[in-house]
């Protein structure tokens, strides 16, 4: 059962400035608006944990899955969402994420750029976690992203280091996967085999 917003910790989220702690260690995510913006109305969600982060209408507008929430029963100026699937260091990357990339600007290449960046500083696991908290909140732009920084870390990888990264347990059995390697030798071509 959430905890009332009342007795919650809130986390506030607008444009400008972010957390200066670690991803791993994010306790608080503030983001200050330019003076001459005008306020944008925001909307509160609650992790798992039950921190209230107040996040703006424009943000939240990205998060399909809680968009829809909004559309389908709408939200009041003091009402909270419940994200349960969701804790406040999940949480905190996407907004850390999406307050960083919004001082970037427009420029596609510097978008592209800082993506890159942002990608490369996270561990595997962060990566993980950072597109299993965008697919369950559906913000297709940031999988996009994930799944190209993932793509490029698996590349040349073998099969059975893949299978371990992703906890994946082969159908097959021996003799099929025998016979399907044989036929497919050229995919089995070049790869990183030091990384089993």
């Amino acid at each position: 059962m959430p905890k009332q917003a009342e007795e919650s910790e809130t986390r506030t989220m607008v444009k400008g400035e972010t957390s200066k702690a670690p991803i791993e260690e994010l306790e608080k995510l503030t983001i200050t608006k330019k003076e001459e913006e005008e306020e944008e109305p925001t909307i509160k969600l609650e992790t798992k944990e039950g921190i209230i982060y107040e996040v703006e209408a424009s943000i939240v507008r990205e998060m399909e899955t809680v968009q829809a929430v909004i559309d389908a029963v709408g939200a009041k100026a003091d009402a909270v969402i419940p994200l349960h699937n969701l804790t406040s260091c999940e949480l905190g990357m996407v907004l850390e994420y999406r307050a960083k990339r919004s001082r970037i600007g427009s420029d596609p290449q510097k978008l592209k750029k800082f993506d890159e960046k942002f990608m490369a500083k996270l561990t595997t696991e962060q990566m993980k976690e950072l597109f299993l908290t965008a697919n369950y909140l559906n913000m297709t732009h940031l999988m996009d992203v994930i799944s190209r920084a993932l793509a490029n870390f698996l590349k040349n990888k073998s099969l059975e280091f893949a299978r371990d990264f992703f906890g994946i347990v082969s159908d097959y059995t021996p003799e099929e996967e025998a016979a399907y390697r044989e036929a497919n030798a050229w995919a089995f071509k070049n790869l990183d085999w030091d990384s089993r």
